[in-house]
């Protein structure tokens, strides 16, 4: 049961979805590609296929990055460049910082059950895509897409060393929207939901495919939410 470290770094300009990829691709630019934790590529060709400690995001409309363990350390590098500005989307950006926030959640099983949202969840490779859809009953489309949640936990659990002590419960409450997205120029489905897990997982963290640019993003789900905000209707 790992006490991990998170830490979010939010900066001071807007990022629409879209955009996450030349943002990423902006700060690879500015580091260097030796440093493959911003990128998880080695060579011209190789892909480290572990859990992403970097991960660039959306959050209140800004440019964020959200980084777990060893990925805080890497950010070190990022600011100690001389420069300090990016260039995306035809325009320049200076990375200064609006907000920065930093936890050590316990990750483990409770005896009691925790509720989030995920947005732009990208459950369905194109293999399992026709199974889903040949599902008889959207009962049994939601049990699949409860399997394959579960198994997104677990291979987070892999990529923070975390030996899964007891089985872990999964149970989609709400389908938000569905929608279609590309992703690495695929046509892919995607979701927002809602979902109850008795696994405590950090906010900001992302499920699923996509993660390193900004899919899949979970955040904890207050009483008190009723619906999504607008700023959830980004996602």
């Amino acid at each position: 049961m790992p006490k991990i470290r998170t830490l979010e770094l939010i900066f001071d300009f807007e990022l629409q979805p879209y955009e996450i990829p030349a943002f990423r691709g902006a700060i690879i630019d500015l580091v260097g590609r030796d440093h493959v934790a911003f990128h998880n590529h080695k060579g011209e060709s190789g892909y480290f296929y572990h859990y992403p400690r970097i991960q660039y995001k959306v959050n209140r409309q800004y440019a964020a990055i959200f980084c777990l363990e060893d990925g805080i350390e890497e950010l070190y590098d990022l600011f100690s460049k001389k420069n300090n500005h990016i260039l995306f989307s035809g325009k320049r950006h200076k990375l200064s910082i609006r907000h920065i926030s930093i936890a050590n959640p316990l990750v483990q099983t409770w005896d009691r059950i925790f509720y989030y949202r995920i947005f732009s969840w990208l459950p369905l490779s194109q293999r399992n895509f026709k199974t889903y859809q040949e599902k008889e009953s959207e009962v049994e489309r939601l049990q699949m897409l409860e399997a394959v949640l579960k198994g997104n936990m677990l291979t987070f659990a892999k990529g923070i060393n975390w030996q899964v002590e007891r089985e872990l419960s999964c149970k989609i409450t709400r389908v938000i929207r569905e929608k279609k997205i590309k992703h690495k120029a695929i046509n892919m489905k995607a979701f927002d939901l809602e979902f109850s897990t008795n696994v405590y997982l950090p906010n900001q963290v992302g499920l699923g495919k996509g993660v390193s640019t900004g899919f899949g993003v979970v955040r904890h789900k207050r009483k008190t939410d009723k619906k999504p905000t607008n700023e959830d209707k980004l996602h």
